[in-house]
């Protein structure tokens, strides 16, 4: 079912999470069609708010390339 998402996306996984894998985060990038990965260092299975700006311009970039 991912391959049928046609929004722009971004997989935001965190590179120390000890849940789930950063590999299963790039293979659902994988699936979805024009899907941007950013993994993000230091981060576990959480948004923590120190890194509100982070998520910000992550999810910027993707918005604004979506308007090209």
């Amino acid at each position: 079912m991912l391959a049928t998402i046609r929004v722009p996306t971004l997989v935001l996984h965190g590179a120390d999470d000890p849940l789930i894998p950063v590999a299963c985060g790039h293979d659902v990038a994988a699936h979805i069609p024009g899907a941007r990965m950013r993994v993000i260092e230091g981060m576990a299975h959480d948004f923590p708010l120190a890194l509100t700006e982070v998520f910000a311009e992550a999810i910027t970039t993707v918005a604004k390339a979506a308007d090209h």
